[in-house]
């Protein structure tokens, strides 16, 4: 029978190898969990400039206006104290966004068609970019409101 010699050595430096690596690994996934959770807070939508016609910038203008005003009342939520009393007045105005966004909404299609007929086809990208911009403002304010309409009747409750 043979016997066999384990170099302590090479075991101890492939064992502080595999430590290191695992370290590593653990660490960047950590990191990048850590990204996510940065990221999914609140993306601000910035504004487009104008495009030069006349609907597409009216549609932006009016979808941005509500999406301004929406953020508005977010931070009005978030200072009870200061707002106690315009809980009534900030639920109209919700309730009055959300009608403004729906029709925003249902005339959107109608604007997007006349602004990929514009021409040079550049400045059909442009004006198609920012009705996409203007949309993604739209629906993110209607996803909102439920919750900012909660958090007022949560504030009334109490």
């Amino acid at each position: 029978m043979k016997k066999r010699t384990i170099n302590f050595g090479i075991v101890t430096k492939v064992l502080m190898i595999t430590l290191l690596i695992t370290g590593i690994t653990v660490d960047s996934f950590a990191q990048k969990k850590e990204k996510k959770k940065k990221a999914k807070k609140e993306k601000v939508i910035e504004r487009p400039a104008k495009v030069s016609h006349a609907s597409t910038d009216a549609f932006v203008a009016s979808s941005f206006d509500i999406y301004e005003k929406n953020k508005e009342i977010s931070s009005q939520l978030g200072d009870v104290k200061a707002n106690a009393g315009d809980a009534k007045q900030i639920k109209a105005d919700l309730d009055t966004q959300m009608s403004h966004i729906t029709s925003l909404l249902a005339k959107g299609g109608d604007v997007m068609k006349s602004a990929k007929s514009i021409t040079p086809k550049s400045n059909s990208m442009k004006a198609v970019g920012a009705l996409n911009k203007a949309t993604k403002a739209l629906n993110a304010t209607k996803n909102a409101i439920p919750g900012q309409i909660e958090q007022i009747k949560s504030q009334e409750s109490k």
